[in-house]
């Protein structure tokens, strides 16, 4: 039992009131990860040298190693301990664990930075319509998932999304702290490039002036279609190795990248968007003349595959490795549920 689940157990049998403990979870009471919003509209096209129109390019292959350096990634849990019989309504209280690291890469080895990580379990409940001052006395972390929205007519089911969603935000926040840390520290470096998982926008617009950063984020999810669809249809019949003309998304949440789509690998009988990540980078001259050099370097981070992730077609192996050493540290659900199994309240 971690000291953070020794809180709560503690705070558990001094205040049984209204707490039912939940002991058996339902389907209904699974917390799935926020999906990415879908979202259809166009995109600007950014010409580059000598392309002028959308298009998709095979790119080059040469004998320069990849130049990244440094990984980031993150992990998330979140699982319904108890809930609140309250007046106005039963409050789902769900434990939530988050962590994020930075990899970097050593004589061929990764290993993780010493202090670029960073990990936290809390509660996540509707925080407006109870006290409370009563966990903050026992030391536990509230995080509340209804800050800017009415929860007074809100159903059991959408408060459980709501905290999972919460969750899943304040791990985007820790890995974009991890990232601004990298960047102060090795931002000026030549030497030194950053891989993301997931967007880079928000990094890029906490920048104070726009310059070239060595920030380079991929994404997995293709929910949301940022091309419109003849182009986007060029993209979905590309090879493997080849990779999409850039463009700036129109969407307010992107707007401070360019982006380009890329074909990681294929196979027949694939899904269209088997082994298709979009790539990220600061909108500046300087992107624009390393693109495909990028783009060869993450066709080499392709090796070794991420077997046995169902995600090995997208999920680069630093990623995966991250993700490794994070979990190895994290609670399991096992242990979650022993620490309140017992709670007589």
């Amino acid at each position: 039992m971690t000291p953070f689940l020794k809180k709560v157990v503690e705070f558990l049998r001094e205040n049984p009131d209204g707490v039912r403990v939940v002991r058996r979870l339902t389907s209904e009471d699974i917390i799935e990860v926020p999906e990415e919003e879908g979202w259809s509209g166009d995109a600007m096209l950014v010409p580059e040298p000598e392309r002028k129109e959308f298009g998709i390019y095979e790119v080059p292959r040469g004998n320069q190693p990849t130049a990244f350096t440094h990984f980031i990634d993150g992990i998330q849990h979140s699982q319904l301990l108890y809930y609140l019989c309250v007046e106005q309504a039963f409050l789902p209280v769900v434990y939530g664990y988050i962590a994020a690291m930075v990899l970097e890469r050593r004589e061929r080895n990764l290993h993780p930075c010493a202090d670029l990580h960073g990990d936290e379990e809390a509660l996540y409940l509707p925080a407006r319509l109870i006290n409370i001052r009563t966990f903050q006395k026992h030391g536990i972390i509230i995080h509340d998932t209804y800050e800017r929205v009415e929860v007074e007519t809100a159903s059991f089911a959408s408060m459980l999304q709501k905290a999972g969603a919460t969750v899943a935000r304040m791990r985007d926040q820790l890995e974009r702290r991890l990232a601004m840390q990298w960047i102060e520290r090795y931002g000026e470096h030549p030497d030194c490039w950053l891989l993301v998982d997931g967007s880079i926008s928000d990094l890029m617009r906490e920048q104070q002036t726009r310059r070239f950063l060595r920030v380079v984020g991929v994404s997995k999810s293709h929910r949301t279609s940022y091309l419109r669809p003849d182009w986007m249809l060029q993209v979905l019949n590309m090879p493997a190795g080849y990779r999409s003309s850039v463009f700036r998304p129109r969407r307010p949440q992107v707007e401070e990248v360019y982006s380009w789509y890329l074909r990681l690998r294929w196979q027949e009988g694939a899904a269209p968007t088997y082994g298709l990540v979009r790539v990220e980078m600061p909108p500046t001259p300087e992107t624009l003349e390393l693109v495909d050099r990028v783009s060869a370097w993450l066709l080499q981070e392709t090796r070794p595959l991420s077997l046995p992730d169902p995600r090995y077609d997208r999920l680069l192996y630093p990623f995966r490795m991250c993700e490794h050493h994070l979990r190895s540290r994290a609670p399991s659900r096992v242990l979650i549920e022993t620490a309140v199994a017992n709670l007589s309240v």
